[in-house]
């Protein structure tokens, strides 16, 4: 195909997905509706080299390093500490999806299914991205199955979110109403007041362009490479730069969100995902009806190990089991939907401001970290490990 015909067709799609997305409150995600209308246009005759046609693809061969450091960039460790037990929480839940999918799911169905669907069930794009990587001489058969994973995992955890949500909600209103539940009260001497300390490598904001900052990352990404390749990569490079996109803030030399900063998040996902996309190319309608039993596997297995770990830890820690297996969900789609879920919750539950506040303060935060724990830490270390596995 003619390069820019090409991208201009992807983008349209893009751009339907996220329409229909806006309007269902991102219960219908936009991997989902592009995954759909990909398949459709292939089965109709788009030319399967749509991707590479339009360089997107090998844009992001080279790129995907940088989105991992960025994501490392928006970990906030000091957040993280203070809300130990919904990590712990999290942290747990999600190695139960993996491992239960893993162990117990090729007890029933092909094993590089189960391997595949694990790590992607337990989170999102890096895992699939790993994974994939890692199976690829295993079949596109097999990283269809991850990308199908992938499309339907939001599908299935928004609805099980929101209605663990709406139930935590409802507990909480019914605390508030006795007075056992008020407002806490925010402290004054927040960092947000402060002056940010300065460190050794920052810059006066007016060097501080787009292209400096995406120079970072570049080299930041360049250098887990090369940490990868001294492994021999036994351990993904994928991984290391979200744990150095972590350090590289924490010292201060990246800013926080740094692509999103430098105004190339959007494109750069958006190349990303092509590589989820591209497998569509190769089905037919019976290869994805084949593929319904397995997948149905993968999520059954992966959601029951999910509660029965979460419920488990949470009362350890004394959290309503609605709560704890609504932080454990969070695997299934990650931010936006994390901030999403919760705060429509709270519209239709609170009555009045004050409900509104308290029911924010209680539920927003632990679901927002809870989905970073599970999609951007949890499920990349697992992807990470489970593809020295195929």
């Amino acid at each position: 195909m003619d390069g820019l015909l090409a991208l201009t067709i992807i983008m349209i799609v893009y751009a339907i997905g996220d329409m229909i997305t806006t309007k269902t409150k991102a219960i219908i995600s936009m991997l989902f509706v592009a995954s759909v209308l990909f398949a459709v246009m292939f089965w109709m005759g788009l030319p399967g080299t749509i991707f590479q046609d339009s360089m997107l693809q090998p844009f992001a061969t080279v790129t995907v390093g940088l989105l991992l450091v960025h994501m490392g960039t928006t970990i906030k460790l000091r957040e993280f500490i203070a809300n130990w037990k919904t990590v712990v929480v999290v942290f747990c839940s999600t190695i139960a999806i993996c491992a239960g999918v893993y162990f117990l799911g090729q007890l029933i169905i092909n094993r590089d299914m189960a391997l595949i669907g694990a790590p992607i069930l337990g989170g999102g794009v890096v895992a699939f991205l790993v994974m994939s990587d890692a199976l690829k001489s295993a079949g596109p058969q097999i990283v269809l199955f991850g990308s199908l994973v992938l499309v339907i995992q939001g599908v299935v955890g928004f609805p099980i979110a929101s209605m663990l949500c709406k139930k935590e909600a409802l507990r909480l209103k019914g605390q508030i109403l006795d007075g056992s539940l008020t407002l806490m009260e925010e402290k004054k001497e927040t960092s947000d007041g402060k002056k940010e300390k300065k460190n050794i490598f920052q810059v006066p904001d007016k060097y501080n362009s787009p292209n400096f900052m995406i120079a970072k990352l570049a080299v930041v990404a360049l250098i887990a490479q090369k940490l990868s390749a001294l492994s021999d990569g036994k351990v993904n490079m994928l991984v290391i730069c979200l744990i150095l996109g972590i350090l590289a803030r924490e010292i201060g030399f990246l800013d926080e969100g740094s692509l999103t900063k430098a105004n190339g998040f959007t494109f750069v996902i958006g190349a990303v995902l092509t590589n989820v996309f591209a497998n569509l190319a190769q089905t037919t309608p019976a290869t994805i009806a084949s593929m319904i039993a397995p997948l149905a596997v993968v999520v059954v297995i992966g959601l029951a190990c999910c509660a029965l770990v979460a419920i488990l830890v949470g009362k350890f820690f004394g959290l309503s089991w609605y709560m704890s297996f609504a932080m454990g969900v969070t695997a299934l789609f990650g931010f936006p939907g994390t901030l999403i879920v919760p705060s429509e919750v709270v519209r239709a539950v609170a009555d009045n401001e004050e409900q509104k506040a308290i029911l924010t303060e209680n539920l927003v935060p632990t679901m927002v970290i809870s989905g970073f724990v599970s999609v951007s830490i949890v499920s990349v270390l697992a992807a990470g490990i489970m593809a020295g596995w195929a």
